[in-house]
């Protein structure tokens, strides 16, 4: 650590700062996110507040933590610092409490799992509330994201371990497959190629199209599919961009274009045949695993150790 950083730390200790872990939280979210808003949103408060917590924390520091750039926000040097000891400090009082939920039943057990879009809308919700049938005194929380944000919330050791539509390779994270899904053309239910039986992909390519974001499972399953083929998204008609699986379903049914799409996600719209799904002609089926990623350097919590379990026994069920 260099001298000034060394400083800081000095500075710190001598004041002996009554740091609210709350706050300590709430300076994460904002530096992994680079938002005030987006943190606000994340943690389910106002974004006064988290505004509130980070000029809490600088006024006891007596350390300016981030830079203000238009909408996005960015840690200065001392807030670099302390962002990683503040991860150190949060990570350990999350031990501290599992560790010590193995000796006392009135300490409850904190797990902070993490997954992408897919396995976090259409799966984990039932498990965990089947997982929360067994164990009533734990406390779960899940944060959804893409499949890129999923990798370093478990690289930063924000969530335990996630799950995730597509592998990012990293030497410090194991990936183990869980469940397997089905990616599929969908259209709404009055769109002329929707009539035919076999559709080619040039046709497909003139159309109209509503893509995921950068960074999605699905996106990536996607463009490894179409590079087989001599083909990439950029040469689609690409006519709007969405963050979410849903606000995508929503912009098929609105008539604003085709899209690529979980069949898991899909499933209960195509039961309603409130989309309908397009074959399309010398494709193969995109199947693409959904895996369970941790962090190879870290032993999970007990409360962990035990949802893992129960997932690999919902898998082979």
């Amino acid at each position: 650590m260099h001298s000034r950083g060394f400083n800081i730390l000095l500075e710190v200790e001598e004041r002996d700062l009554p740091i609210d872990f709350r706050h300590l939280e709430t300076f994460c979210r904002v530096a992994s996110l680079k938002s005030f808003s987006k943190a606000a949103e994340d943690l389910f408060i106002t974004q006064p507040t988290v505004s509130g917590h980070i000029l809490t924390l600088e006024k006891s520091l007596s350390i300016r933590l981030f830079d203000r750039t238009g909408r996005e926000v960015r840690l200065t040097k001392a807030g670099e610092i302390f962002y990683r000891y503040a991860l150190k400090i949060l990570a350990s009082r999350k031990e501290l409490i599992n560790a010590l939920s193995e000796f006392s039943q009135g300490i409850r057990g904190e797990l902070s799992l993490g997954a992408s879009t897919i396995p976090g809308e259409y799966l984990l919700p039932k498990l965990m509330g089947d997982f929360k049938k067994e164990h009533p005194h734990f406390v779960i929380s899940l944060r959804i994201a893409d499949t890129r944000e999923i990798v370093q919330y478990v690289l930063e050791g924000t969530v335990e371990f996630g799950l995730t539509g597509a592998k990012l390779n990293h030497s410090s994270l194991h990936y183990e497959k869980y469940t397997e899904d089905e990616i599929i053309v969908v259209s709404p239910p009055d769109y002329s190629l929707s009539r035919k039986k076999r559709v080619e992909m040039e046709d497909l390519m003139r159309e109209p199209w509503i893509i995921r974001e950068e960074g999605s499972g699905t996106q990536m399953a996607v463009e490894k599919m179409l590079r087989k083929r001599g083909k990439s998204l950029k040469q689609f008609h690409v006519a709007m961009e969405m963050g979410s699986t849903s606000s995508l379903k929503e912009g098929v049914k609105a008539g604003l274009g085709l899209a690529f799409i979980s069949k898991r996600a899909a499933e209960e719209e195509l039961n309603r045949r409130l989309l309908l799904r397009i074959d399309v002609e010398g494709i193969d089926p995109i199947l693409r695993q959904i895996y369970i990623v941790s962090h190879r350097g870290r032993t999970l919590s007990p409360i962990g150790m035990a949802f893992l379990r129960f997932l690999r026994k919902s898998r082979s069920e």
